[in-house]
């Protein structure tokens, strides 16, 4: 009994160890949850210089300005599903919504439509399919649309693009 007894006694020190690192690890995990949501969720993000501080009603300058969480104007634009250059007859389909200065921006590529189209599919088509599919590639097919959309608007500019879809195939 005695040898049980020790072997008991050497097994419980064996767990110790085992129980400290299972604690501290929860633990860890625990601070970095709390962490992580503070952050994420709890923490709001201080008004800088540019916008100016909050108002009320969260505009920036109490002239009409956005606050920190809208977009301000966007156009969302058709699928567009365009050929892309080179061997084997693969294609991009692509969604995007277009953010701008204006509210007369706004309606100003509403009414020239067919323009943008024309502009967007012209970039979209001289493009291979390794040009758009690295990160760099799809910042710079974004600038480029941006830039060729931009000529052909004379209320605003196009301030910013989000692709909504991106499908290669």
């Amino acid at each position: 009994m005695s040898e049980e007894e020790a072997a008991g006694h050497g097994g419980g020190k064996k767990k110790s160890p085992l129980l400290i690192i299972i604690v501290v690890l929860v633990a860890l995990l625990l601070v970095g949850g709390g962490a992580a949501v503070y952050f994420l969720v709890v923490k709001k993000p201080e008004p800088t210089a540019e916008h100016g501080a909050a108002g009320e009603g969260g505009k920036a300058d109490g002239k009409g300005g956005k606050s920190a969480t809208t977009l301000g104007e966007t156009v969302e634009l058709p699928p567009f599903i365009v050929n892309l250059v080179g061997e084997g007859g693969r294609y991009i389909k692509i969604i995007m919504v277009l953010q701008v200065s204006s509210a007369a921006t706004k309606e100003e590529l509403t009414n020239r439509a067919p323009q943008i189209k024309d502009s967007v599919i012209g970039v979209l088509s001289s493009k291979t399919p390794e040009e758009v599919l690295t990160p760099e590639g799809k910042l710079e097919l974004k600038l480029e649309m941006i830039k060729r959309i931009n000529q052909s608007i004379t209320s605003g500019v196009v301030t910013e693009m989000f692709f909504t879809e991106f499908v290669v195939q």
